[in-house]
């Protein structure tokens, strides 16, 4: 691990136009440091892959300490009129790393990001609010190569019976783009062109029984590579002092260039990155309860059991990963390896809040957590992955967090 870590950084917001308008911008710093062998495995990381084969950075494994700086520059418009947006640009430097206070998932990168919205807030004909979004996305990394680009609309009314419907939808890859990421230390990919859309409808929330559902699905890599999703949901208000949730989440994904693991040669000769075709199936429930017995005493339940099963196939390597056509950036590797998973959770937590004084606070909190994997399962099996959550053996937590208002 590292054993000293060091950040910082300045900020700067101004407003102006009546308060409408605002340009605001940060810069940061950091540096890390600790033995080489921690500096290494900072340096392969996800965040940064400095190993990667076809960029310019350097791996240095006697390093012992990494520095780097970001910045961030923003025009936004906040008010007035109809319209709404906001410009922004980012950038990390290779070597910024900040997860010691915080959590960043990537260096390396820059960030153009515009969003435009129209608002309308007076009741029409058909309609008592109204949103349309437009937003294009790019992203490089700091050598100028492309890692996104994208364009997104989406629309959310509030209809006159207080119905809310909301619709969206997103193009990528327009222009050629790569992923840096996705071979795990190896070479840029070719991203294929791919959509997604997604709508739902809320219904009446003036109802004690709110029901709720939203939908999308998805499609890429010449169309090898889609999914769908299902979200319904119930909000309830029994009482003044009693609400409730519960919602499910069915999902259904075959991602046909989902990586598999990378593999070293044992005669001094190159890596090999392979892929697989993943066909997952993921299905969740989350349920709330709130209850407020007094002002001072209340009491709030939580729970989520979590199942997702995939089984791979078809395992090929990198062939030629900057191909333009889909087909060409991968060939044949092997015809057995490939395997499953099934990852089972169950997480749920009771808390009890008690204001014994004005200002001063008890908590008494539960926690249970159940959490196992199969990795010979193989096909998602209702009844087999659903109740076996419930057969995990469960960890149990009990805390108890104490504050007490000192008053002059």
């Amino acid at each position: 691990m590292r054993n000293n870590a060091v950040t910082g950084g300045l900020d700067m917001r101004h407003r102006f136009g009546s308060n409408n308008y605002e340009v605001s911008a940060n810069v940061a710093a950091s540096r890390v440091a600790g033995s080489a062998a921690a500096i290494a495995a900072t340096q392969r990381n996800s965040v940064h892959q400095y190993n990667r084969p076809d960029d310019a950075l350097e791996y240095d494994p006697t390093r012992t300490a990494l520095s780097g700086d970001l910045a961030r520059i923003s025009l936004s418009k906040f008010g007035g009129g109809i319209t709404r947006f906001q410009s922004v640009f980012q950038r990390f430097s290779p070597g910024f790393e900040s997860n010691d206070v915080g959590f960043q998932s990537r260096a390396d990168e820059q960030l153009f990001r515009n969003w435009f919205s129209l608002q309308y807030t007076k009741p029409r004909l058909f309609y008592r609010r109204l949103q349309a979004n437009f937003n294009t996305t790019n992203t490089w990394n700091t050598a100028g190569l492309a890692l996104g680009q994208s364009v997104n609309t989406n629309v959310h009314s509030e209809l006159n019976n207080t119905w809310w419907i909301h619709a969206g939808g997103n193009l990528e890859g327009l222009t050629a783009t790569y992923d840096d990421r996705v071979a795990r230390g190896g070479p840029a990919v070719r991203q294929s062109r791919s959509w997604s859309m997604w709508g739902g409808v809320e219904f009446d929330r003036r109802k004690w029984l709110t029901p709720v559902v939203f939908t999308g699905a998805h499609q890429g890599d010449a169309g090898k590579s889609s999914g769908w999703w299902i979200n319904p949901s119930l909000n309830v208000r029994v009482a003044s002092r009693i609400s409730a949730s519960v919602g499910a989440n069915y999902n259904h994904e075959v991602n046909d260039a989902q990586w598999f693991t990378n593999v070293a040669s044992t005669t001094g000769g190159p890596t090999r990155y392979t892929f697989a075709r993943l066909d997952q199936t993921t299905v969740s429930m989350t349920g709330r309860i709130n209850y407020t017995a007094s002002p001072t005493l209340s009491l709030q339940l939580y729970a989520q059991p979590f199942v997702s099963t995939g089984d791979y196939s078809d395992w090929r390597e990198l062939k030629d990963p900057r191909a333009a056509a889909y087909s060409d950036r991968f060939t044949r590797y092997s015809t057995s390896r490939p395997s499953g998973f099934n990852v089972r959770d169950f997480n749920s937590n009771t808390v009890i809040r008690w204001e014994y004084r004005p200002a001063s606070t008890l908590f008494f909190v539960w926690q249970q957590g159940r959490d196992g994997s199969d990795a010979t399962a193989t096909g998602f099996k209702f009844r087999r992955d659903v109740s076996g959550v419930f057969d995990l053996h469960p960890m149990n937590t009990f805390l108890i967090k104490a504050s007490f208002w000192f008053t002059p």
